[in-house]
């Protein structure tokens, strides 16, 4: 049996799901942007996540509308064991928390004698003679096993339409779909069964703009309403008989159900004579095309989360190669340097120059932000930084014209704050602290260590200010450690944060080794405190040690 939990699910489509449980959060929801995706309208967007703990994982319900249950029972929070089964929305959809490769029995297929009498109770037995009631009673079973079996929306939409076109008696079927503010073909089908293209496409706009106003039906099949009769659209087809549905859904990005498209017929002859069952029959058809249409909706949305994540990645690799790819080689001093932004991009950067006068230039800078605005941000600052540095302009000189350059290019709101030092084979220099957190400076002569506070304003604030410079000295075995917010703001399972004093705790523990075993000791306290959790900011660190 494998160490790793994993979740399992049988999908709508009867594709079987396994997800190796390994990340700090796992999030359960409608909404493209879980982890895990449920096509479910009764399913929250965000509607529970999974935390990990030393002892596996608990679930929680993040304040879903229809309600997670373990085994049957509502939880809010559970602590979860190998086999527990989490169910769902008022669906019940069900997922499967396991140890190991066993899988739980893949449903079967539904019990269509089950369906069919459910069928009978729930929709009456008034049925006219135009068509059979074992006919009708088909139309429903033979679309729920379609819909069960094979999901195209292309499929479903045609199944939906010969079912209503066999029930209504319609010569001509059509299903809108939501262009903007308008509703457009998406598929068509005349009473003999042949498709309709696009350029058949021709409807009552007076009653889909009143179905649309009024989210409701319109149901007119022994002919037509006198506020319609002289409707140009209508009198220019020569109908008779329109029947028009809404079909509702709940988009990815919203919490209420809204008209996703129309199911509209007509003929040019009375349709067949509806009873209370045959309106219940095709608003029940109403229903699932609007489930085609959220389920197309969801689709559309984890196409784009992927093509997003595509892009984010090449953005994510492109903003790697703006890094140092390898350091210089400057005598007596060993340089490390690690960054991890919080997901694909972000807005730290690190950089390391040698000058000709053989002396180091490193700079540590965390932009305002996260994500791609401050990844595209930092990514403009470090070129224009290096420009500035590989042309030998002093180190304060340069953070003038980069300061000068943010304040004419970027919003008040955008700023950075920056670590920037110069050191040379003896270990003397000088540094700016623009805004930024305390860098700390290990003697191993005492074991004590230094705080290096700001002495100058963040980059970005005012553009008249003139950036003065410190002396820096780093004796033989001294280490010197500068970091972004995101190290001692990283957060564990219980929301707890690193904080300075275990940093400096890990700083004396490990820095008498030497700096690469500092750099391998401090990731390792990282990765063990936060337990896997989600960073909540930009991780990066700069160690210089002198040899």
């Amino acid at each position: 049996m494998f160490s790793t939990p994993q979740l399992y699910w049988v999908g709508p489509d009867g594709q079987e799901n396994c997800l190796p449980l390994e990340a700090g959060e796992i999030l359960i929801g409608r909404k493209g942007d879980a982890d895990v995706v449920l096509n479910n309208q009764h399913v929250s967007r965000h509607h529970a996540k999974l935390v990990k703990t030393a002892d596996g994982y608990f679930l929680q319900d993040l304040g879903s509308t229809h309600g997670t249950f373990v085994n049957e029972t509502r939880v809010e929070q559970h602590a979860l064991r190998h086999g527990d089964k989490i169910s769902l929305g008022k669906d019940r959809i069900d997922l499967h928390y396991i140890f190991g490769e066993v899988k739980p029995s893949k449903p079967g297929r539904p019990d269509t004698t089950k369906i069919f009498e459910r069928s009978l109770i729930d929709l009456g037995v008034v049925l006219p003679s135009e068509v059979s009631d074992l006919e009708k009673i088909s139309c429903i079973l033979d679309f729920q096993y379609q819909w069960e079996t094979l999901f195209t929306p292309e499929a479903a939409f045609q199944k939906i339409l010969e079912s209503a076109l066999k029930i209504s008696g319609a010569e001509r079927g059509f299903i809108l779909v939501r262009d903007n503010q308008d509703f457009g073909y998406a598929a068509g089908m005349d009473g003999k069964g042949h498709t309709l293209s696009q350029s058949h496409f021709k409807t009552s706009h007076t009653v889909v703009n009143d179905v649309v106003k009024n989210t409701s039906a319109v149901f007119m099949v022994e002919g037509l309403d006198n506020r319609y009769r002289e409707q140009a659209s209508i009198v220019a087809m020569n109908l008779r008989a329109i029947a028009c549905m809404p079909l509702m859904g709940i988009r990815s990005q919203a919490d209420t159900p809204s008209i996703l498209g129309i199911l509209y017929l007509d003929s040019t002859k009375r349709m067949h004579s509806l009873s209370g069952l045959d309106e219940k029959i095709l608003n029940k058809l109403a229903v699932e095309a609007g489930n085609v249409l959220e389920r197309v909706e969801m689709i559309k949305s984890i196409e784009q989360r992927k093509k997003l994540e595509q892009e984010l990645t090449l953005a994510e690799e492109t903003q790697r190669t703006l890094l140092p790819q390898t350091f210089p080689k400057v005598q007596n001093l060993n340089l490390h340097a690690f960054s991890k932004p919080t997901r694909y991009v972000g807005g730290d950067f690190y950089d390391f120059v040698e000058l000709e006068t053989g002396e180091l230039v490193g700079v540590l800078a965390d932009v305002s932000g996260k994500g791609i605005s401050a990844s595209l941000l930092s990514s403009m600052l470090l070129g224009c930084l290096q420009m500035q540095l590989r042309a030998n302009v002093p180190v304060n000189e340069s953070l003038n014209r980069l300061n000068r350059f943010l304040c004419e290019k970027s919003s008040s709101s955008r700023f950075v704050t920056m670590f920037l030092f110069t050191l040379d084979s003896k270990g003397s220099g000088q540094y700016i602290s623009a805004g930024h957190n305390p860098t700390y400076l290990f003697r191993t002569a005492s074991g004590d260590i230094e705080e290096i506070v700001s002495n100058n304003m963040i980059v970005g604030a005012f553009p008249s200010i003139n950036y003065e410079a410190a002396s820096l000295q780093l004796n033989k075995g001294d280490v010197l450690l500068a970091y972004s917010d995101g190290l001692t703001e990283a957060e564990n399972p219980q929301g707890e944060m690193l904080g300075e004093e275990r940093v400096k705790a890990i700083i004396r523990a490990e820095a008498p080794a030497g700096s690469t075993n500092l750099e391998r000791k401090l990731l390792e306290g990282i990765h063990n405190f936060t337990m896997g959790r989600s960073q909540t900011d930009d991780i990066t660190i700069v160690i210089v040690e002198r040899v």
